[in-house]
C-alpha cells in the first residue's frame, strides 16, 4: 500500500540508544525506565494513578479483576469493537449484554446500556472508536446514578479530550493501549489509569502476581533489603503483567514526539473531511466539537446498496490506498454466539462503514489524493 490503513511510528535511533543503555545496566524487567515513562505518560495525558503494563488487555482484565466481575454477573458491552474488549469478559465468566451503538457516532448508546442494567449488572464497558470520545457524560451519570463502574478502552483514544479534560476523568478506569500501530507505541504495552487512589494501589499489585514493588525494590528495580518480606493476600493475587525497561526504552524515544503525531492525524482528519462531507453516498459521524477526537483512522459511513462497499474498499486498495473496516462486530465470532440480541443499529453500521487512513505518514497532498480518488469511486457506482 502506498497511503496504509496504519504504520509504526518509532523513533529508531533513539529507541536503539535506549535499549542499548538497558542492556548495559544488566536490568532488563521493571525498574527505571517503567517508572520514568509513567511519569512521563501522566504529565502528557494528564492523569495520575497510571500504571504501566504489557498490554491493553492486561488493563481492562486488572480493571475487571478490581470490579470483581466473576461468574453469574453481567457486563454491557459494545459489540463494535476489537475482540479484545470483550474477550477479557468471557475469561472472568461474566455474561455478555450487548448494548445497541448510536448510529451517529458508531459508538455505544447510553439510553440502550440504561434500559439492559439488571441487578447482576456489574460493569459497563464502552469504546472510543477511531479515537472519539464517546458519551462520556452520560456514562457517568450513568455510573453515579446505579453505583455500577464504568471501564473505558481507549485503545484508539491516546490523547483525546471529552469538553476539554483528558478522557480519564470520567471513568473508573481508562485503558490505553500502546501496540505497534497505536499514535504512541512501546511495541506492545498498556497503561491502566484508576480515577481512586485505593484501585490504583490493587492495580500495581495485580500487575505483578499481587505485590507491590515499590515496597521491596528501588527505583532500578533491585532488592531493598536482604529478603522479600512482603505479602500477598489471596484477594490481591495478581498476574504477570508488567512493562520490561525494553519496552519503556521504547515508549521513551516515542514519546517527545506524540503530539505531533496527535496533531498530523487531527489535520489530516480535518483535511479528508472537508472535501467528502457535502457527497450524497457520505454519512459523516458525528465527532462533536466539544470533544478532541486523536482520529486514529477516519470512519465514516455510505449510503450503498449491499456489496457496493466492498467495491469500493477493493477498488480503493488496488490503487494503493489502504480502506478497511478496522473491527468487525464481536457477535460473528464464535466465541461470543450465545449472547446474541438484536442490534439494529449495530448491524447498520457494520453494513455500511469504511475507514479511510489519516496518519502522521500521509502529507496533505497525500490526503487530498485519497480523498479525491474515494469521491471518484462513489460516483462510479451511479455510472
Amino acid at each position: 500500500m502506498k497511503y496504509p490503513l496504519f504504520k509504526v511510528q518509532i523513533n529508531s535511533k533513539q529507541a536503539l540508544k535506549n535499549i542499548e543503555g538497558v542492556f548495559a545496566s544488566g536490568f532488563i524487567n521493571e525498574g527505571e525506565q517503567v517508572l520514568e515513562l509513567e511519569k512521563g505518560l501522566s504529565r502528557t495525558l494528564g492523569v495520575k494513578n497510571l500504571t504501566l503494563v504489557n498490554s491493553c488487555t492486561s488493563a481492562l482484565t486488572i480493571a475487571l479483576r478490581i470490579i470483581g466481575v466473576g461468574k453469574g454477573d453481567e457486563v454491557i458491552t459494545t459489540a463494535m469493537t476489537c475482540v479484545a474488549t470483550n474477550i477479557v469478559i468471557l475469561n472472568t465468566g461474566a455474561k455478555i449484554i450487548w448494548a445497541d451503538i448510536d448510529i451517529d457516532t458508531g459508538m455505544i448508546s447510553a439510553s440502550d446500556v440504561e434500559k439492559k442494567i439488571t441487578p447482576k449488572t456489574k460493569a459497563i464497558m464502552v469504546v472510543n472508536w477511531a479515537g472519539t470520545p464517546c458519551d462520556l457524560e452520560s456514562f457517568e451519570r450513568i455510573s453515579k446514578e446505579y453505583e455500577i463502574p464504568v471501564v473505558q478502552d481507549a485503545a484508539h483514544a491516546f490523547g483525546a479530550l471529552y469538553k476539554n479534560r483528558p478522557i480519564a476523568d470520567f471513568t473508573d478506569f481508562t485503558c490505553f493501549s500502546f501496540q505497534a500501530i497505536k499514535h504512541f507505541t512501546t511495541g506492545d504495552g498498556g497503561a491502566i489509569v484508576c480515577k481512586k487512589d485505593v484501585d490504583a494501589t490493587l492495580a500495581r499489585k495485580l500487575k505483578w502476581f499481587g505485590y507491590d514493588r515499590d515496597s521491596v525494590k528501588d527505583s532500578k528495580g533491585e532488592w531493598k533489603g536482604q529478603k522479600w518480606d512482603a505479602d500477598i493476600k489471596s484477594e490481591e493475587a495478581g498476574y504477570k503483567f508488567n512493562m520490561n525497561n525494553m519496552s519503556a526504552a521504547v515508549g521513551l524515544a516515542n514519546l517527545p514526539n506524540v503530539q505531533s503525531v496527535l496533531d498530523k492525524h487531527r489535520n489530516n482528519a480535518k483535511i479528508i473531511r472537508e472535501i467528502i462531507k457535502d457527497h450524497k453516498r457520505v454519512v459523516l459521524l458525528d465527532s462533536n466539537e466539544s470533544n478532541t477526537s486523536s482520529y486514529w483512522v477516519y470512519t465514516l459511513r455510505l449510503r450503498v446498496n449491499e456489496g457496493e462497499r466492498d467495491q469500493v474498499m477493493s477498488n480503493l486498495n488496488s490503487n494503493g490506498i489502504g480502506a478497511g473496516l478496522v473491527h468487525l462486530p464481536n457477535y460473528v465470532y464464535s466465541a461470543f454466539k450465545e449472547f446474541q440480541s438484536d442490534l439494529p443499529n449495530n448491524n447498520l453500521f457494520a453494513k455500511t462503514q469504511i475507514s479511510l487512513p489519516c496518519g502522521w505518514w500521509l502529507k496533505s497532498r497525500d490526503m487530498e489524493l485519497i480523498a479525491q480518488t474515494f469521491l471518484a469511486e462513489l460516483d462510479n457506482l451511479d455510472d
